[in-house]
């Protein structure tokens, strides 16, 4: 057999959780690369598709059948294989029939790690269909897939995510005859639902070329990223048609091409007068209940329509339609109950409430987690600003922030606690900046999230999140590896991007003392303990923010190393480093640095000298520059400054001897240099430059 063809295996099962479709068909793509490379075959690409009902994967470029193995084995030594007479003994005519040749192809070689010659033979074993192969490895493959909650189905012992419904397994024309928990395979398989409710036999699959178009033809589009980018072109048009634009929420576009066969989008109505509750409310029941997103006018606001998918070719009756407008008009008449409910009494009713609702185990209710942020935010507030009625709005917001978690809204729709909360103060008539830092306390609550949009805001969203990390550290909750249940990483790098954008004079030492006391007695661990792994947590979390900045490696590295606690200076930093890393002077000043650290490591040098002892030109024009360095405050102009030292220090090295024979002017010169290395060392470690 010679040539190559294109392998496919499609999984057909009981509906699979959306959750489950990606992983599955990454980890089998992952382990059947690794077994085709081990099998010594090759394969241009493979394709990973998915859908509700289906787990499918195409490779091309197999070859029909597995190249030769050529393996060399190595037997015992030669003085136990042949006797004085060169004559094979027993144990080398062994070792030849063990490898199924004549003791003539044995030869005697000294491999490497051996200590003498030894027996030798290369064996070439016939390369074997590659169907065969399949055959042997498919079966096993697809049993190893980890399914975190792996089910079982009347009397058989085979563990999946759902039933198996049907196999399709081709390699070329040729099907590969695997079974699996009784399911043999076959080159057919089955479309939508209600295709085969006119089509009652089993789709044929003539090749794996054909599957898609086949698929599509049966009301399947296997392709996830085809469905969803004709579910977003849809989205976009139907929005257009009524004169509106689409809610962006891209987690939603992944979810509706997960959940469907076919990316059948229909746009729905609901009763104007709903408009009248809040944006986040309509926005967050219409996809949480419904899947569907909102449309809005050019100027933000809503409009009584919907979209949501149909998961079929087409809705020629309206059902599709009206069934979704007769639930969502039912979801928003709750959502107005609870929402004029939840306005029948002012926010602060519930304040004494969140006492029943716990926080944290060792820290307490909700309730007692309100007072920390409270005394965080009036200790950092006084910090920032003088003015005491913004120091009291800020209180004020503090103390009101988590009174929504005893909402009805917020019990039926969790996504909407702070969102709530703003809204409700609004509606009381409390300040614009209280309200608006309620309304945004949680954010950031990713890595592409916005940070508050107000000074308020961000001071409340800081605290709220320092009290939660710096808590669960003091009782030893504390992320390790990949598990961070609480999330804590998250909120750190919240913290961090806070005081990353807004520039302010916080060091996260000075948070985290600040912090601890005011969790006090709640600890369980000790104070230098817990501080100890909070500077490492956060020194972390600001390496992140700079990868996340998009700083190169060599500046992130560099300028962390000189210090890190100050981020506004941190920064300042990055940016001149990478502005200058491009000019032409910048790898001879980077050197030179490097340079001074290596003649200083093992010296004792002090930072003041006798300038009338440099005598030699070198030496007296970086001396010269000393003073105009120390005094440059700005990391820009600083590193320019250093920059036209670049010839200067070259200089000073091809023509002075450091190290010299007098003493004075030796300590001197070191001296020099010290003050030189802490100029560097304001910016960046130059070591650790690459």
């Amino acid at each position: 057999m010679s040539g190559t063809r294109t392998f496919l295996l499609e999984l057909h099962c009981e509906e699979i959780p959306a959750r489950f479709l990606d992983p599955l068909t990454m980890e089998f793509g992952t382990a059947f690369t690794s077994w085709v490379a081990a099998q010594g075959l090759a394969t241009s690409s493979l394709e990973v598709f998915y859908s509700p009902r289906k787990l499918a994967w195409r490779g091309s470029g197999l070859p029909a059948s597995q190249p030769d193995q050529i393996d060399t084995q190595v037997g015992p030594p030669q003085r136990m294989c042949v006797d004085a007479d060169s004559k094979p003994t027993i144990q080398g005519l062994k070792f030849a029939e063990k490898w199924g040749v004549d003791f003539g192809a044995v030869r005697f070689e000294q491999p490497a790690g051996k200590k003498e010659p030894c027996a030798v033979v290369t064996v070439t074993k016939a390369g074997r269909p590659t169907v065969e192969l399949l055959k042997e490895a498919l079966p096993g493959l697809i049993a190893s897939l980890h399914v975190p909650k792996a089910m079982r189905w009347g009397t058989s012992d085979f563990e999946f995510v759902r039933p198996i419904r049907n196999i399709l397994c081709l390699f070329g024309e040729e099907v590969v005859p695997i079974t699996v928990d009784g399911v043999t395979a076959s080159n057919t398989t089955w479309g939508h639902r209600l295709f085969h409710r006119q089509h009652p036999e089993p789709l044929l699959i003539a090749t794996p070329e054909a599957y898609e178009a086949g698929l599509e033809a049966a009301g399947v589009v296997v392709n996830v990223d085809l469905r969803r980018a004709r579910i977003a072109e849809q989205l976009e048009s139907l929005a257009a048609e009524v004169g509106g634009r689409l809610v962006t929420d891209a987690e939603l576009l992944d979810t509706l091409a997960e959940i469907v066969e076919f990316p059948k989008i229909v746009r729905g109505e609901f009763p104007a007068n709903f408009l009248e509750l809040p944006k986040e409310v309509l926005v967050t029941s219409l996809r949480e209940h419904q899947k569907s997103f909102c449309i809005e006018d050019a100027s933000g606001t809503l409009q009584p329509f919907f979209l949501t998918a149909a998961n079929r070719t087409d809705d020629p009756a309206g059902f599709v339609k009206a069934g979704n407008e007769w639930v969502l008009k039912a979801r928003l008449y709750d959502a107005r109950f609870f929402f004029a409910e939840d306005l029948k009494y002012p926010l602060s009713d519930r304040l004494e409430k969140l006492q029943a609702l716990t926080f944290q185990r060792d820290l307490g209710s909700y309730h007692a987690k309100t007072g920390r942020v409270v005394a965080l935010v009036k200790s950092l507030a006084t910090r920032l600003s003088n003015d005491e009625e913004h120091i009291n709005r800020a209180l004020e917001a503090a103390r009101m922030a988590k009174c929504d978690l005893r909402t009805l809204m917020v019990g039926e729709f969790p996504e909407l606690q702070g969102a709530m909360g703003g809204e409700y103060l609004r509606h009381e008539g409390a300040h614009e900046e209280v309200w608006q830092a309620v309304k945004e306390h949680y954010r950031p609550i990713g890595a592409d999230d916005a940070i508050p949009t107000t000074p308020l805001g961000c001071l409340l969203s800081l605290c709220d999140k320092l009290d939660t990390v710096v808590g669960c550290f003091a009782v030893g909750l504390i992320p390790t590896g990949s598990k961070d249940p609480l999330a804590l990483r998250r909120a750190g790098q919240g913290i961090v991007r806070i005081l990353w954008e807004r520039g302010w004079a916080l060091t996260p030492s000075d948070l985290i003392a600040t912090a601890l006391g005011i969790v006090g007695a709640k600890a369980t661990k000790s104070g230098p303990e817990t501080t100890a792994a909070l500077v490492a947590f956060f020194r972390d979390r600001v390496a992140y923010q700079l990868e996340l900045a998009g700083y190169a490696g060599s500046v992130r590295r560099s300028a962390l190393a000189t210090g890190w606690e100050d981020l506004a200076d941190l920064k300042a930093r990055c940016e001149a480093l990478s502005a200058f890393a491009d000019d032409p002077r910048f790898a001879s000043l980077a050197q030179s640095a490097k340079r001074i650290g290596n003649i200083l490591k093992d010296e004792i040098a002090v930072d003041d000298f006798d300038r009338a002892l440099l005598r030699q030109g070198e030496e007296r024009v970086l001396a010269e520059s000393l003073e105009r360095l120390e005094g440059t405050a700005d990391q820009k102009a600083l590193l320019a400054a250093l920059a036209d030292l670049a010839e200067p220090l070259e200089a000073f090295f091809n023509a002075v001897m450091v190290k010299c024979d007098d003493r004075a002017l030796r300590a001197a010169r070191l001296s020099l240099l010290l003050r030189l290395r802490q100029i560097f060392l304001r910016v960046a470690d130059f070591s650790l430059w690459q």
